[in-house]
């Protein structure tokens, strides 16, 4: 049976497991994906330094004795303590990525926005925000709204708006997740090639 402690409501911290008899490799993933919540395999593979076939063995077991959650998508694995849930895993995923961690801090601190408030609190082109909001929506991290607006001539008129789902839990996942080396560069990359 797994025994967890947390001081957040979301348990982002090391769980502590009772099982004592897994391999000393798997206790260590195990701290690792607690510590570091969507880690990627690669990463896994530099900070254990394990070989290739051995981490596999490894995961592989793990995710078959429930101890460990992994999320596969379109050529992206990443790996969670099997205590987080997955609307926090999709929460994680995305803030990964700088721009949707921006505008997922934006709308927790402001509320519903139009695109274009989006747009220029980002800096980046409409079509990479709509990217980023689309696969949003389609987590169901952020929804789409009708929004009342006004015009100078005290005319109002409904807009679309977006707004994150569950501000709390979102404010809770942005507060207490912590980024790996890994994602600090592939973020410092990603920056660097949209200004190209």
């Amino acid at each position: 049976m797994h025994e967890y402690y947390s001081s957040s409501s979301l348990a982002l911290t090391t769980p502590v497991y009772s099982e004592a008899n897994l391999h000393e490799l798997e206790q260590s993933l195990l701290k690792c994906i607690g510590q570091y919540p969507g880690i990627r395999y690669r990463e896994l593979l530099r900070k254990t330094d394990s070989s290739n076939g051995v981490l596999s063995y490894h995961l592989a077991h793990l995710e078959r004795s429930e101890h460990i959650r992994v999320d596969r998508k379109k050529g992206v694995t990443r790996y969670y303590p099997i205590h987080i849930s997955s609307q926090v895993s999709k929460i994680i995923g995305h803030i990964k990525h700088p721009t949707s961690r921006q505008v997922l801090s934006f709308l927790v601190q402001n509320g519903p926005c139009r695109l274009d408030e989006l747009v220029q609190l980002t800096n980046k082109a409409p079509s990479t925000l709509s990217w980023h909001i689309k696969r949003l929506l389609e987590s169901g991290v952020i929804e789409r709204k009708l929004c009342v607006s006004s015009t100078d001539s005290n005319r109002t008129f409904k807009t679309k708006c977006y707004d994150v789902t569950n501000r709390s839990l979102v404010l809770d996942v942005i507060l207490n997740f912590k980024e790996s080396f890994v994602d600090h560069v592939i973020n410092n990359y990603s920056e660097i090639v949209d200004m190209l």
